[in-house]
């Protein structure tokens, strides 16, 4: 039988509600749903396990453990973590928060947000900053393409990101396929979509090689600069 408690303490666990662009709501009451739920009154903690579920103002996490302690405000949701918040999306194995702030999701973690998709071994997230970072197997999956790197920092009130330590990009829609030790990517709320290529930077479009100390590749018309000492090999249609 499922057991079913409307609490307000239970408010920090919405610091999820912060996840890349995902807004907090001022609302503190929690609804959470579990097989069963217990709470220790004198440590200050509540364990809900067996088909969990929270949700506050259309915000909803589920998996199949929950702890929270009201004291440290540290909280633990394990097994087929799902958080879900408008167009936005966080899988993993286990999620823990710290102090409403500071998030870590391990295990498989995968962020969707509209048509981007951030995944890698762990997912790091600072709410106060808007900011997350992945390390080790890091991906970045656009609209036009995918970049893959050991650390990839995102950027989301600035609609950057940074790539770094062998950069791979890869554009089918754009005929591109490049490479560096740095990669810095604006998309379009900085005025034009573009990737800035630092550290023995080589990029393949359509055939031509261009390699230079620095490359920015132009999203919008396939447009490369270089700088520094730069070549290009051109390879006849």
């Amino acid at each position: 039988m499922s057991r079913k408690l409307m609490i307000l303490i239970l408010a920090v666990v919405f610091s999820f509600a912060t996840i890349p662009l995902i807004h907090a709501e001022s609302s503190n009451t929690v609804d959470l749903e579990a097989d069963s739920i217990e709470f220790d009154s004198a440590q200050g903690v509540f364990n809900a396990q067996g088909g969990v579920k929270l949700t506050r103002e259309g915000a909803v996490i589920t998996g199949d453990r929950v702890t929270y302690n009201t004291k440290s405000k540290e909280a633990v949701i394990t097994g087929q973590v799902k958080v879900t918040r408008q167009d936005a999306v966080l899988i993993a194995a286990e999620v823990r928060s710290y102090n409403d702030n500071y998030i870590v999701a391990t295990g498989e973690a995968r962020l969707e947000k509209g048509d981007s998709v951030l995944t890698g071994p762990k997912i790091e997230y600072w709410s106060d900053k808007a900011y997350s970072i992945v390390t080790g197997q890091a991906r970045l999956t656009m609209p036009d393409g995918i970049m893959t790197a050991e650390k990839i920092e995102a950027f989301n009130n600035e609609d950057r990101a940074v790539g770094s330590g062998n950069v791979h990009i890869v554009s089918d829609k754009r005929s591109l396929d490049a490479v560096a030790e740095e990669a810095v990517y604006y998309g379009a709320k900085n005025g034009q979509g573009k990737i800035i290529l630092t550290g023995n930077a080589r990029a393949v479009q359509e055939g031509n090689t261009l390699t230079g100390d620095s490359l920015t590749i132009y999203l919008d018309n396939k447009v490369i600069d270089a700088q520094g000492r730069t070549k290009l090999v051109i390879t006849p249609q």
